[in-house]
């Protein structure tokens, strides 16, 4: 190889690794667990790579060191302080190394660098991670009942299904639904059986959100869901929106009188079998526990679908206004909630959330 001069085996120059690859960080409660592949030896030529000719050996991994660095990211192998030092090639791919003892809600970053015999240190890999308090969305079991201010009182909503929709949102996104129903609100005041700018959909997006924490709405992203564009137009197509409500068949109920809009939610028997109004109704309107969900009748456009008690589907004209909604929306799966399943909504998570 042009430059590089053969050297007898067990010696070797004064080449450096290529760096660490794969390095990434996952924050806990005060910790940190990294994990990263180490490089491989370097050969003279791409032939004595794949022969492993001792005599083509350039440059022999002996070690990897992690620095650690508040406020900066660490600009070499002295900058920081010394987190780990392995000898062990790939001692921590899969399982990680766990840096113990930090503080929460503090912003660390990570600088791997790869050492030859020689002592020659690699280019530095990178990454960073905010340790918080609390358990993550994604440790907690589908039907897990989670708190959630509303006006900064606790609300209880249901962790109904991790990856909600991952074909359209990939990986990440938990969806979260209220346990017991709220408000009274027409499905579309207008008459069509359209859900896209309805005015259920229109009191999700515009009034509901008023409700939760500043964080937490940060922390609400746009979801893509499959929806039937309604109006006699029943071709099932995509809906992106931030709050919304769920679909017939992901309520588990089936019928010729509406699509099928994604899959049936593992916990919908648990859905169904608490729909208790957490609000009054209109004066001229009784308690019940029926609400919308955002299935056209495809068989009548001059009518929408409810749920009702739990116990099968009904179709209910455009003009009856006054039925529930039950809010959904997704959020990172990496969102924490402390030991009393509410959920941490500091300005501080949402920052790292974003960041992540």
């Amino acid at each position: 190889m042009p430059g590089i001069n053969m050297m007898p085996s067990g010696s070797t120059l004064q080449i450096p690794l290529d760096a660490c690859t794969g390095f990434s960080a996952k924050a806990g409660n005060a910790q940190v667990t990294l994990t990263w592949t180490d490089p491989k030896d370097k050969y003279a030529t791409p032939e004595g790579e794949t022969a492993q000719d001792p005599d083509q050996l350039v440059s022999v991994w002996e070690y990897t060191q992690i620095i650690r660095k508040t406020g900066s990211q660490p600009t070499g192998p002295h900058d920081g302080e010394l987190v780990v030092s392995s000898s062990v090639r790939d001692q921590y791919a899969t399982t990680g190394f766990v840096d113990n003892g930090l503080t929460n809600d503090t912003l660390y970053y990570y600088a791997a660098f790869a050492y030859n015999t020689d002592g020659v240190a690699s280019e530095g890999a990178f990454t960073s991670a905010t340790p918080m308090a609390g358990t993550p969305l994604s440790e907690l079991a589908e039907g897990t009942i989670i708190k959630i201010n509303e006006n900064g009182a606790p609300v209880e909503f249901y962790v109904a299904e991790h990856d909600y929709q991952s074909p359209l949102n990939g990986i990440g996104r938990t969806l979260i639904l209220r346990k017991n129903l709220y408000n009274y609100i027409a499905w579309r005041s207008s008459g069509e059986n359209a859900y896209a700018g309805s005015t259920l959909d229109n009191w999700l997006n515009n009034n509901y959100p008023s409700l939760l924490s500043s964080a937490v709405n940060t922390m609400i992203q746009e979801t893509l869901f499959p929806y039937t564009v309604g109006n006699y137009n029943w071709a099932v197509e995509t809906l992106s929106r931030r709050f919304f409500v769920l679909s017939m068949t992901e309520l588990g109920k089936s019928s010729s009188d509406f699509n099928v809009e994604g899959t049936p939610l593992e916990i919908a028997s648990s859905i169904l079998a608490t729909q208790t109004p957490d609000f009054p109704p209109p004066s001229d309107r009784s308690a019940n526990a029926n609400y919308w969900s955002r299935s056209p009748c495809i068989s009548n456009s001059s009518m929408a679908y409810g749920i009702i008690n739990g116990s099968g589907a009904n179709k209910t004209t455009i003009s009856l206004n006054y039925w529930s909604s039950r809010p959904c929306f997704t959020l990172p799966s990496t969102a924490r909630v402390d030991q009393d399943l509410n959920l941490i909504e500091t300005a501080v998570q949402t920052t790292a959330l974003l960041a992540a």
